[in-house]
C-alpha cells in the first residue's frame, strides 16, 4: 500500500513532525492518557499491598493502559499526516482494540531474535569441532557479526520506531511484520537517515523547552525566597527531621513538608509538561518516517511469502498433534486387556459344533434358540 504525504517531499516531512503540538486532541489523549497511567500504577501498588497476584494483574492492566495510552495519541497523528482526523473517542477505541497487534508484533520480533541466536549458537558449536574448528571459526564469525548487526539494527532504527506507526495505519500482525521485512531489506539506510534527523529535532526542541521551564523556574523560586517561601530549605528540613526524629516526631515540620509535597509536585508536572513537546514530535516523526518509507514499495509478495510460511507451520503443528494423538491412541489401546473370545455353540439336540451365525444344526437339522 502506498502512502503519499500532501506530495511532500521527504526533505520537508520530518519538518512537520513539531506540527503534533498543534494538535489539540492529541495534546488532550496525551493528558488524559498520562493521568490514567499514573491511576493505574497507583492501584496495581495498593493490590500488591493486598496480593502478589493481583498485583500482577494490576502490572499487566498498566502495561495495556500505557500501550493503548501511546496509541490513541499515534493514531491521532497518524491520522492528521494522512489528512483524516478523527475524534478522540475514537482514537481510544481503535487504540484499545490494537493493543493486541502491538504484542503480536512485539512476540515476532523476539521469536526472530531467538532464531538469529540459536543460528549463531548452532554455528559456533560446530565450530568446536576438532580439525577444522579453528577454520570454520575463521570463516563464519564476519558472517555471524554481519548477521547479528543487521539484527540489532533492524530492531533498533527500523522494527522498534516503525512497528506501531504500521499497526496504526490498519496492518494485522502479519502486515506488519512483512512490511518491516522489506523496510529492513530494502530502504534500512534511508530510516537511520531519517531517524537520525528525527532525533536531532527531538534534542532541540527538548533543550528549547528546558531553556524556557529551567528559566522561569529560576525565576519563579527567587520570587518565593523573596516573599519568604523557601521550598529547597522546607524540603531538607523536612528530609533531616523524618531522618532525625522518625515520621513520629515529625509533626514540628508541617510547614515544611507541605511546601516539600508542593515543590514535590510541581516539579513532577513541569517534568510531564516539558516532556509532551518532545515526546508528541518523536511519535509524529515515526509517523512521517514510516509514511515516507512505504511510499513506493510492494508488500504484497512479503505478505503472501509470510502467510505462506505460517501456513506451512500450522499444518506442521497440526500433524505433529495427529501423530501424538494416534501414538497416545495406539498405548492406551495396548494398555487395555483384549477381549475374550465368545463361547463356542453346539446343537441342543445332537451337541454337533455350530458356528456363531448358525441357525439350524447341520447334522440334525434342528432349529437353534
Amino acid at each position: 500500500m502506498s502512502a503519499h504525504i500532501n506530495g511532500a517531499a521527504p526533505s520537508y516531512g520530518l519538518l512537520r513532525a513539531a506540527e503534533a503540538v498543534t494538535n489539540w486532541r492529541a495534546l488532550a489523549a496525551t493528558g488524559l492518557s498520562g493521568l490514567a497511567v499514573l491511576l493505574s500504577v497507583f492501584l496495581t501498588g495498593a493490590l500488591f499491598k493486598a496480593s502478589f497476584v493481583l498485583g500482577a494483574l494490576g502490572s499487566v492492566l498498566s502495561v495495556v493502559v500505557l500501550l493503548a495510552g501511546y496509541s490513541a495519541v499515534g493514531i491521532l497523528l497518524m491520522r492528521q499526516a494522512q489528512q483524516q482526523p478523527i475524534s478522540i473517542g475514537d482514537a481510544f477505541t481503535q487504540a484499545i482494540f490494537t493493543v493486541h497487534r502491538l504484542l503480536g508484533v512485539a512476540l515476532m520480533l523476539l521469536l526472530c531474535v531467538l532464531g538469529v541466536s540459536l543460528l549463531a549458537l548452532l554455528i559456533l558449536f560446530l565450530c568446536k569441532l576438532p580439525g577444522v574448528g579453528s577454520l570454520l571459526y575463521a570463516v563464519t564469525t564476519p558472517v555471524l557479526t554481519v548477521l547479528i548487526g543487521a539484527t540489532i539494527a533492524g530492531l533498533l532504527y527500523v522494527a522498534l520506531p516503525l512497528a506501531a506507526p504500521a499497526v496504526w495505519e490498519g496492518n494485522t500482525v502479519w502486515q506488519t511484520t512483512a512490511r518491516l521485512l522489506v523496510i529492513v531489506r530494502q530502504r534500512l539506510i534511508f530510516v537511520i537517515i531519517q531517524l537520525v534527523i528525527l532525533s536531532v529535532l527531538v534534542l532541540v526542541l527538548a533543550g528549547v523547552v528546558y531553556v524556557v521551564l529551567s528559566s522561569g523556574y529560576v525565576t519563579t523560586a527567587a520570587l518565593s525566597s523573596a516573599v519568604g517561601i523557601n521550598t529547597l530549605g522546607s524540603l531538607t528540613q523536612s528530609l533531616t527531621g523524618m531522618m532525625m526524629s522518625g515520621l513520629a516526631d515529625s509533626g514540628r515540620f508541617d510547614g515544611g513538608q507541605s511546601y516539600a509535597g508542593a515543590f514535590m509536585f510541581s516539579s513532577g508536572v513541569l517534568i510531564i509538561v516539558g516532556s509532551i513537546i518532545p515526546a508528541l514530535t518523536y511519535i509524529n516523526g515515526t509517523c512521517l518516517v514510516y509514511l515516507q518509507t512505504v511510499d513506493g514499495l510492494n508488500f504484497g509478495e512479503a505478505e503472501a511469502h509470510l502467510e505462506a510460511r505460517m501456513e506451512e507451520a500450522k499444518r506442521l503443528a497440526k500433524e505433529a498433534r495427529q501423530r501424538a494423538d494416534a501414538q497416545m491412541q495406539k498405548a492406551r489401546a495396548a494398555s487395555q486387556p483384549s477381549a475374550a473370545p465368545p463361547a463356542p455353540r453346539s446343537c441342543s439336540a445332537c451337541s454337533a459344533t455350530l458356528a456363531q451365525d448358525d441357525v439350524f444344526c447341520g447334522e440334525c437339522g434342528m432349529k437353534q434358540a
